[in-house]
């Protein structure tokens, strides 16, 4: 009894104090950070300073590098574009093509190269209803055709939702509603399967300002992108979304020692959807997985 009684005390004793506690980061020079794509809907860089981890603003493109993209002996030089703030071309790849990047900023040279794939043909995306733990939980549901069904493959996705609600003064959303990547593991063969939890129906029924950004709202235009990418990228994005949380780098494949990386990949687009809850149905199970 004495022992249980230790237990509870030392758990209260634990879960009531709160103190504020500074973390000493250790503050280092900027290092340069490349961010690269060569998709079939052209090809752009942004080349920008790393920030610290208590920064919040988002740095301007650096000018005065020197881009380029080849492949199979062609090279494109992307210069600097004003209006999306990078170095762009409407220069579009083609899949099955290996592409190098090659860049060249206040003296150091940097380079990559990947390999573009073939794009997965988006073919259903909608939202339901899905009962979890008694809890009636807003999924988004995506299927596409696997562009390779006999070998593994991997995806990088972006959800963007422009919403009118009066939450956020009519603005546009600036960041992508919900991105990830997945790759066909457990998928039913030939396809390509996202199931993105949204928020609860409680959630969404409180409608607490700290969810906001999370909550759909009846008008929000809802749509998602699907890029084919290699195992290289992919390996980047998951490395940056574990380490999201501690601060620290993720991995890159771009040699010349800065941050970031290069893909070479095809993008497939959904249709807009508006969203409506009254519209949401329950999820039942599809066809292809009976």
């Amino acid at each position: 009894m004495r022992k249980i009684l230790y237990i509870i005390l030392s758990v209260v004793a634990l879960t009531s104090c709160k103190k504020e506690i500074d973390f000493d980061f250790n503050e280092i020079e900027p290092l340069v950070v490349i961010e690269g794509r060569v998709t079939n809907e052209g090809s752009k860089v942004r080349i920008t300073p790393s920030r610290s981890v208590t920064d919040s603003i988002h740095p301007r493109c650096l000018q005065g590098a020197t881009v380029t993209v080849s492949a199979e002996g062609n090279t494109i030089i992307l210069p600097y574009d004003e209006a999306s703030d990078s170095y762009y071309s409407p220069f579009s790849g083609v899949a099955g093509t290996t592409y190098q990047l090659s860049v060249d900023y206040d003296g150091h040279h940097y380079e990559a190269s990947a390999l573009m794939t073939e794009p997965a043909p988006i073919i259903s995306a909608d939202f339901y209803w899905m009962t979890m733990l008694d809890e009636r939980m807003l999924v988004y549901e995506l299927w596409a055709l696997d562009p390779y069904p006999s070998q593994r493959n991997q995806y990088w996705y972006r959800i963007d939702r422009i919403t009118h609600h009066p939450h956020f003064e009519g603005k546009r959303m600036t960041e992508p509603y919900r991105w990830g990547i997945l790759d066909d593991r457990g998928c039913p063969p030939g396809y390509v399967f996202l199931d993105m939890m949204s928020a609860s129906e409680k959630t969404m029924d409180k409608d607490e300002e700290d969810r906001w950004k999370s909550i759909l709202y009846d008008g929000d235009s809802i749509t998602c992108q699907l890029m084919t990418i290699d195992r290289p990228v992919y390996d980047y994005f998951s490395s940056l979304r574990a380490g999201q949380s501690g601060g620290a780098n993720p991995r890159t494949n771009i040699s010349g020692g800065c941050l970031g990386y290069f893909a070479a990949g095809s993008i497939t687009r959904t249709d807009t959807i508006v969203f409506s809850r009254s519209d949401v149905k329950s999820w039942e199970k599809p066809e292809i997985l009976n």
